[in-house]
């Protein structure tokens, strides 16, 4: 069973911030849960440090709370120049389902307003999960081959080294084509208000 003792620090840095946002927006934890679609243990375990939201979690919790994803995101101080290596960043569940795929944030910066993911997809996991936000969204195939469905309009293959950009409202979801792996390195240029 995981303490708030072994909890490490970006998951604490991340309740923090949720916990902080809940606050501000004056609601109840009972509230902010049902709101999210999510059980209060799980926003108890979320605030603090023991459990990380998927992002399609962190997605609805910005939403309910009226900001972007990446301001419940720890960022890093910085002189100018910023090294993100290969093994770090946080490990996110693409959805809360058993199989989901898991990403990688390298980069969640509100100043910015960018936020950076890599995937790299096994074949059998899940990605199949309808996505749809504010802003623009990059994504450039690495390897494998993916189709982009959207809601309403084309169904798009990429291949490796495909990149597509379109609206981030645009509702979507990806599906992972053959039995080779794919990796996905994925741009969210969020609005400026």
């Amino acid at each position: 069973m995981t303490t708030e003792a072994d909890a490490d620090p970006i998951r604490h840095a991340v309740g923090r911030a949720i916990k902080r946002a809940r606050s501000d927006a004056g609601l109840s934890m009972r509230d902010f849960a049902a709101r999210c679609g999510v059980s209060q243990p799980f926003i108890s375990a979320v605030e603090r440090g023991l459990s990380t939201p998927s992002i399609s979690t962190l997605y609805r919790m910005a939403e309910v709370l009226e900001t972007e994803p990446s301001a419940l995101l720890p960022t890093r101080a910085s002189d100018g120049i910023e090294v993100i290596r290969a093994g770090e960043g946080r490990r996110v569940p693409s959805s809360d389902r058993p199989g989901s795929a898991i990403g990688r944030v390298v980069l969640a910066d509100a100043d910015r307003h960018l936020e950076i993911y890599e995937y790299a997809v096994a074949p059998g996991e899940d990605l199949d999960v309808w996505y749809d936000h504010p802003g623009d969204v990059i994504l450039h195939l690495i390897d494998g081959h993916l189709m982009v469905e959207f809601a309403d309009g084309p169904e798009v293959t990429l291949g490796p080294g495909d990149c597509i950009i379109h609206p981030g409202p645009l509702r979507r979801r990806w599906h992972v084509i053959g039995d080779d792996a794919v990796r996905i390195f994925l741009v969210i240029l969020r609005p400026h208000d």
